[in-house]
């Protein structure tokens, strides 16, 4: 179903944009520690259950709902409106930095995780909001519009971890797509994937399965 090919191009979309982030820090002069600690981050597509502190910062992307409006069904195809749950978590540990007079400075776990959740949800939120990363073309057109309907926090530190928090959020937003009723083409898909050169750790299984068969 389409849903499934917008959900892993938009998972390269993420990928794209971060990769590209880092790659300008690096060659602005920023240290590669700092780089990870502060940009990258992982994006698993399939993933549900609660991250290792060891993963984070992460990033999950799912479909949890979608609408068929009773006024745009047709025989051949159905206009959708699906919500798309882009889930994070960051972690942060205490640590001890020097300012510019050489003295020592404590930065405590929550202000590391909280710096960190805001940096990524700017992240995201410019990467999948922003006219000039476009989610329209990074889905080869396959998006009709798209909105944002909220955003909250998932999970708040644990009030009797002093050593580390972990912090959580979630992005929702509400994608139309048009969601066709018969079976799609395998050179159609191949076609999606290759003009979306998505990786292979973001293709669906049976959808790499078709890729792999018209080899």
């Amino acid at each position: 179903m389409n849903f499934t090919l917008i959900h892993d191009a938009l998972c390269q979309h993420l990928a794209n944009v971060r990769d590209n982030q880092i790659e300008l820090a690096l060659q602005s002069g920023a240290a590669e520690t700092w780089v990870e600690q502060n940009i990258d981050f992982t994006i698993f597509p399939k993933r549900f259950r609660y991250p290792d502190i060891a993963e984070m910062p992460c990033v999950f992307l799912f479909f949890n709902e979608m609408a068929f409006p009773d006024d745009e069904q047709d025989i051949y195809e159905n206009a959708t409106s699906g919500i798309l749950h882009v889930e994070y978590y960051v972690a942060g540990k205490t640590e001890t930095t020097v300012d510019e007079n050489n003295n020592e400075i404590n930065v405590t776990a929550d202000e590391v995780a909280e710096d960190r959740l805001n940096y990524l949800t700017s992240q995201i939120y410019k990467i999948l909001c922003s006219e000039e990363t476009n989610v329209y073309r990074a889905t080869n057109n396959k998006i009709k519009s798209f909105k944002l309907l909220n955003w909250k926090r998932t999970e708040t530190p644990d009030a009797d971890n002093t050593v580390g928090t972990v912090l959580g959020a979630v992005f929702e937003f509400e994608i139309g797509f048009d969601e066709p009723t018969h079976y799609t083409r395998t050179t159609e898909i191949k076609e999606f994937y290759t003009a979306c050169n998505i990786n292979d750790e973001f293709i669906n299984p049976l959808c790499k399965i078709i890729l792999d068969s018209e080899e």
